[in-house]
């Protein structure tokens, strides 16, 4: 099984991840850690995520939208998978097309709540933090993406709730 996370920066993506690959074996696999920190260093470029956001753009424009699912495909090895951080809607298509069990969850959280989440690797101001948004809407169509999704994870809460929240998804997907 592939469980696959979208959401806008600090939604609670990689949390879920961490909380899947603890709880339950998965391997998490990410568009940023295993596509596009590898290319950055190829280019010799510092792996930030704004770095990453203009470089994976770049790589789209040249080399298609579905560019980064192909090639971190290509690196899952195992059969229960999550993977984090899907922005355009060809990286779900081919990973509908080419997987046999993949199931996409939009992890939605207010602004003000992922802005407080940030990391030193993101943007520190809001209008630079929220502008990665932006890029990522128009140059990508993330909101198709999020449309996309086959259930919705309300992130405002507590680890707790998110963790209750993250079972009963469970619960949803091997029930089927």
């Amino acid at each position: 099984m592939i469980i696959g996370l979208t959401g806008k920066a600090r939604s609670g993506k990689d949390t879920i991840a961490k909380y899947l690959c603890e709880h339950y074996g998965f391997k998490h696999y990410d568009f940023y850690k295993d596509v596009l920190v590898p290319e950055l260093e190829k280019r010799g470029l510092e792996p930030t995520k704004m770095n990453a956001s203009l470089v994976g753009n770049e790589m789209r424009k040249e080399e298609g939208m579905d560019i980064m699912a192909k090639r971190l495909l290509k690196k899952i090895d195992v059969p229960d998978a999550v993977v984090t951080g899907f922005r355009s809607p060809e990286e779900v298509e081919y990973f509908k097309e080419h997987t046999h069990d993949f199931t996409l969850v939009f992890v939605d959280a207010e602004p003000e709540v992922r802005f407080s989440r940030r990391s030193p690797l993101d943007p520190q101001t809001k209008e630079e933090f929220f502008k990665r948004d932006e890029m990522d809407e128009k140059g990508k169509n993330m909101e198709a993406v999020f449309l996309m999704a086959d259930n919705v994870i309300d992130n405002n809460g507590t680890l707790d709730e998110l963790y209750e929240k993250v079972e009963e998804l469970l619960d949803e997907i091997v029930g089927e």
